[in-house]
């Protein structure tokens, strides 16, 4: 546009004449970022990173969509964008939000005067899902706390509980843990979720089901559950107590094919059901894979054998792994 009136000239014979005129560009320029709000705070601040292909768009008839006729760019592959040539006027920049994102600062508006470069017009964003990871392990010491130790439980399926009935139903997220217990729950929406887990056989769960508060761009890690084995173990030896003592003394050995047996009617009987086990060539033993419960273990007598300790009466809590129960006989031909 002309900055200057259209000079009239009065040329004489022989005069030379310098006649400046003025023009200005009428057009102006918007540009900026747009970038990843990890905080939130809706500033650009060092260290957070520029979002690409978003569109953005002048919104000239103020309806909130992209129409026909209405000025759109890209942004590039660190977020930049501009629009160049505007007409002077006042604009309001909007965005196509991309899924998965929301907006943290406003739609600016822009005055575009003639000649104006107008520049870190910056747009903040935010990924407004949020993820949950952590472990399932095995908390051996049942103290509710991941110890340095304790192994991951694998192939665990774990669930988000959305209607809250204790139940995995269709539609709910679900996720199985990996091979060191591992497991996470990604591209979630702004919620409070209760995990929940398909319960193990003869595992309990020694932690409360986690309840999360899930907020747009979080990322909430070591969630982790624990769960200890609700079985138990018994073992020892079988052991030939050559002074009578009930003790395993240094130099005693232990006595093979020996069958023990767990008394669960207490009668003294092995009955059909009742867990026996027979005692290997050094006299060990071992009853495995036990419900918590009270055992009486008895045995069936040998001829010539009698038994110089009482019979054990052993409280299995779940995951217990009950050692040296000793069990001596007396030979009585020796």
């Amino acid at each position: 546009a002309s900055t200057t009136p259209d000079p009239i000239l009065n040329v004489t014979p022989g005069s030379n004449l310098t006649v400046n005129i003025g023009n200005v560009n009428n057009r102006g320029q918007i540009s900026g970022t747009k970038f990843n709000d990890t905080n939130t705070n809706g500033t650009f601040d060092p260290g957070e990173l520029g979002l690409s292909d978003i569109t953005l768009y002048l919104d000239l008839n103020q309806n909130g969509f992209l129409d026909e006729g209405e000025p759109p760019t890209i942004t590039g592959i660190n977020g930049e964008y501009s629009f160049l040539d505007l007409p002077p006027n006042t604009y309001i920049l909007r965005e196509i939000s991309p899924p998965g994102f929301a907006s943290t600062t406003p739609d600016p508006i822009i005055d575009v005067t003639p000649g104006s470069n107008i520049t870190n017009i910056n747009i903040g964003n935010v990924n407004n899902r949020g993820q949950i990871s952590g472990t399932k392990f095995n908390d051996t010491n049942t103290n509710g706390t991941f110890d340095p130790g304790e192994l991951g439980l694998s192939d665990i399926t774990l669930y988000l509980d959305l209607n809250q009935n204790g139940f995995l139903d269709e539609g709910e997220p679900p996720t199985i843990t990996g091979v060191n217990g591992e497991y996470s729950f990604l591209d979630l929406p702004p919620d409070t979720y209760t995990i929940r887990e398909t319960q193990a056989p003869n595992f309990d769960q020694t932690t409360p089901d986690p309840i999360i508060n899930v907020t747009p761009g979080s990322n909430i890690t070591n969630i982790n559950i624990g769960n200890v084995s609700n079985r138990g173990e018994i073992n020892g030896i079988k052991f030939n107590d050559g002074n009578a003592n009930g003790i395993l003394d240094p130099g005693e050995n232990g006595l093979d094919n020996f069958t023990l047996y767990l008394d669960l009617n207490n009668n003294s009987l092995l009955d059909i059901g009742e867990p026996a086990t027979i005692t290997d060539e050094f006299g060990f033993y071992s009853f495995e894979d036990l419900p918590p419960n009270v055992y009486i273990i008895r045995e069936v007598q040998k001829f010539g054998f009698s038994q110089t300790t009482i019979d054990p009466v052993i409280d299995v809590d779940p995951g217990s792994n009950i050692n040296n129960v000793n069990i001596g006989n007396f030979n009585e031909f020796l």
